[in-house]
């Protein structure tokens, strides 16, 4: 009987042998963690859900503008870059509801890099002074020129800083192999709001963030002309977003190289879809693949197998039949949701 329960593809979710039928799900854990560690993480997902609640699994999609309170003259926010993740777009969307944009000159945007250094000193004294959003990317490249950041953001932070000011910075976090290197001086990162928005690992929180990255006006417009087709074809653009992504925690197995796919292909895709569903009276299935897999995303790959992956998953995707509760082969069980009743 342990010898069947042992080789199950499932064991944390089958019957156990009758000496061990009533233990508690604890318990199931620990025989798991000494006779099948591989499916110990399932059986602790399900121990979650079971005793605190499925929010504490389930990652719900990142809204930014639920720090927007939280943010203030004195305080920094710290973005952490991870891969295929840009904070940028959604900074600048917040900036833009408070009134400050790079159109008014309210809203400094600088990529730090060599020969920035100067440029980004001014506009942290303007900012502080006038009350406006000074936004510092990619600070991790510039570590030596961080400390005169430090001093220069004291002596801001002191001078009567403007009640509107916002200092806003992103940086990678230190790499795997080097997590004690000083990236960001221990004050700034201390004093500042740490904000991470890692992609999800598993499928369903990934295929929820993606929506997520359309706002209503998006469903509005395609209300102008094919709505029914929009929204299968957005879902089936987030699901193959949400699959390319989880490709990458197998490592060499997934991708045969790491590839930086980002939010910003999704959204832009997404205009894709818009703009021709709206130029022609068919759905151009095959343009769409090709706009998406070589183009696009595709634009990222080197590897001519990983194009041949790629574009194997838009072709079980992208196709007429999405549209009619289409089963997923890739997702047993799994069908695609029907469009007239499928709501953001």
């Amino acid at each position: 009987m342990w010898r069947k329960w042992y080789t199950e593809e499932k064991p944390e979710s089958c019957e156990m042998p009758k000496s061990m039928r009533n233990v508690s799900l604890f318990h199931r854990c620990l025989l798991l963690r000494a006779m099948r560690g591989d499916r110990l993480t399932y059986a602790l997902t399900e121990f979650c859900t079971e005793h605190m609640g499925e929010r504490f699994i389930l990652q719900p999609p990142f809204d930014i503008r639920k720090i927007v309170p939280e943010m203030n003259p004195v305080t920094p926010s710290f973005f952490v870059i991870f891969p295929g993740v840009n904070p940028v777009p959604e900074v600048e969307l917040i900036a833009r509801e408070a009134g400050m944009t790079a159109e008014n000159g309210k809203f400094m945007y600088t990529s730090m890099g060599e020969g920035q250094e100067i440029v980004a000193d001014k506009r942290l004294f303007e900012a502080g002074k006038n009350g406006y959003w000074a936004l510092f990317a990619n600070v991790h490249l510039m570590r030596d020129w961080m400390k005169i950041f430090e001093r220069n953001l004291e002596i801001v932070l002191a001078d009567n800083v403007h009640e509107n000011f916002r200092c806003i910075l992103t940086s990678e976090p230190p790499p795997v192999l080097a997590p004690l290197m000083e990236i960001l001086p221990e004050s700034v990162l201390q004093n500042s709001l740490k904000i991470a928005n890692e992609s999800p690992r598993d499928l369903k929180s990934n295929i929820k963030r993606g929506l997520s990255k359309f706002p209503a006006e998006d469903y509005e417009r395609a209300k102008n002309h094919k709505e029914p087709e929009f929204k299968a074809l957005l879902f089936g653009l987030c699901m193959f977003h949400s699959l390319i992504l989880g490709r990458k925690k197998f490592g060499a197995q997934g991708w045969s190289r790491s590839y930086d796919f980002n939010d910003g292909d999704l959204r832009i895709c997404g205009n894709i879809i818009h703009n021709y569903l709206e130029k022609y009276p068919n759905v151009p299935y095959q343009d769409l693949r090709y706009l998406f897999g070589d183009i696009m995303y595709g634009g990222h790959i080197t590897d001519d197998w990983d194009r041949i992956t790629n574009n194997t998953y838009l072709s079980f995707l992208i196709r007429p039949e999405i549209l009619d509760n289409m089963q997923l082969t890739h997702a047993p069980g799994f069908r695609s949701p029907n469009p007239t009743k499928f709501e953001r």
